[in-house]
């Protein structure tokens, strides 16, 4: 697991941003409906019960649950001290409160930008990245800005539960080895991957194998000065989307050369 860094930087004018944003719409549109309706399909693949049984609410035992609530716990407590101030025990009843559905939220990061008055902090989406998490409950991004509250902790309920939601996830999806391969031949590529606004806690990334990426500073400088909102959205690269290799095909053509 490795935190996922911001998209390359490619030459770009501020002239080319409108059409590279249309692009990038459109693209990230068709991309996302698309991976919904894998997911949906799969649905029944991707719930808690799959790997809690009795604990997350199922009338069944599943094989293995021992070895899973174990991983989980442990897990958990590597969480212990800021900012997961929650009792140092996960305790097996809040596995029932584990959300039925999974769901996607868009990628989203800080980064800091140089503006002639001197720096500013920019959020940055992804168009072709998601965190897979249980819910319903706190996005990630509810959960980054809750945790950055450090003398309002009335949500510490809530926030328990997006880790402990987090964390089932991410068993879930280790143990679904066929589903992430199925995903991959998709070309949509799962991960579980550390954000770096969430110290240590890990999350179940989906990501387009599209290739973006990010204009130079002074491009987003000028776009978000202009719009007054300290929020960009990295680009499509159109070039690369041309030249992307087909993996069946090769395969394929290796069979029938041999």
């Amino acid at each position: 697991m490795a935190e996922i860094s911001a998209a390359p930087v490619k030459s770009l004018s501020f002239d080319q941003l409108a059409v590279a944003r249309k692009r990038t719409e459109a693209v990230s549109e068709f991309l996302e409906k698309q991976l919904r309706s894998y997911l949906d399909t799969l649905r029944s693949l991707l719930v808690p019960e799959r790997i809690l049984g009795k604990l997350a609410g199922s009338r069944f035992e599943v094989p293995g649950v021992d070895k899973t609530l174990r991983e989980l716990q442990e897990k958990y407590r590597a969480l212990s001290g800021k900012p997961f101030d929650f009792p140092k025990e996960l305790e097996t009843e809040w596995l029932s409160e584990v959300g039925p559905k999974a769901e996607l939220q868009r990628w989203e990061y800080t980064q800091e930008i140089t503006i002639e008055e001197g720096k500013r902090l920019i959020q940055i989406t992804s168009p072709t990245r998601w965190i897979l998490a249980y819910g319903p409950g706190y996005s990630v991004t509810q959960a980054i800005q809750a945790f950055a509250r450090k003398q309002d902790r009335r949500g510490t309920d809530q926030l328990r539960q997006f880790v402990v939601n987090e964390l089932v996830m991410q068993a879930l999806i280790a143990r679904s080895s066929g589903l992430t391969t199925l995903l991959g031949e998709l070309r949509y590529n799962v991960s579980t991957q550390f954000h770096p606004a969430l110290s240590g806690l890990p999350l179940v990334v989906i990501r387009s194998q599209i290739p973006t990426f990010l204009p130079p500073e002074s491009v987003i400088a000028a776009a978000t000065g202009l719009s007054g909102v300290p929020a960009f959205i990295e680009l499509i690269d159109v070039d690369a989307v041309r030249e992307l290799p087909d993996p069946f095909k090769e395969h394929l053509f290796q069979l029938v050369q041999g």
